[in-house]
């Protein structure tokens, strides 16, 4: 479950749903290119983040806190400061995760599943890739001033595991503030981004899968 969880995160925040209204076809289009273009300019973004996992069957909730750094087009370091040092890094093809036990290496193309996963944690975190129709049905909604997209799976591997992702956007709709990710168990993560830089320099150590 820890797996599934890191890989989707990136994805990314909680909020109140209130006097929503769903876009018809030709607004979503118009916000979508919107979007797809305020994304194609995210080369680098690095933030902090709150993370709340709400466990159906034990009815409470799990928070942790840490920092993301995102590098387009593949590089991500995803790592955990409270209450738990656990670090998820991704560069290209390969994948570590580190704790202070251990080290485990991963080969995205080996896998269909993660391979799958990381095209939507990439997605997710600039806001790009909702034209796309082969993974998901894409939604949009607009909640007062902001926006937020539902994208339900269409593959049978993410069926499996999450009945739909939210991602919501700042209003100027320029980049992703979070994710609500609810899964087909009734478990719910929502990740919440803080502090959000883009367009710095980032060193490539950041990235070492070394």
């Amino acid at each position: 479950m820890r797996l599934l969880l890191i890989l989707s995160l990136v994805f990314l925040f909680s909020l109140s749903i209130s006097a929503q209204t769903k876009l018809n076809a030709e607004q979503q289009k118009t916000i979508i290119e919107t979007m797809d273009k305020a994304a194609s300019k995210v080369k680098t973004m690095q933030c902090e983040f709150l993370q709340i996992k709400t466990m159906k069957m034990l009815k409470r909730e799990m928070k942790s806190q840490g920092k993301m750094f995102f590098s387009h087009p593949d590089k991500l370091r995803w790592q955990y400061t409270v209450p738990y040092d656990y670090t998820f890094l991704m560069n290209g093809d390969k994948v570590v995760m580190k704790s202070s036990r251990s080290t485990q290496k991963i080969d995205v193309q080996k896998n269909k599943m993660f391979r799958q996963i990381t095209t939507i944690i990439f997605n997710s975190i600039t806001g790009g890739g909702l034209k796309s129709t082969a993974d998901f049905n894409v939604e949009l909604y607009k909640d007062n001033k902001s926006y937020f997209a539902k994208l339900y799976p269409k593959k049978k591997e993410l069926k499996q595991v999450y009945e739909v992702i939210e991602i919501y956007f700042n209003d100027s709709l320029t980049m992703v503030s979070g994710v609500k990710m609810k899964e087909k168990t009734g478990d719910v993560t929502t990740v919440k981004l803080n502090n959000v830089i883009i367009n710095t320099t980032i060193s490539d150590s950041t990235f070492s899968i070394n």
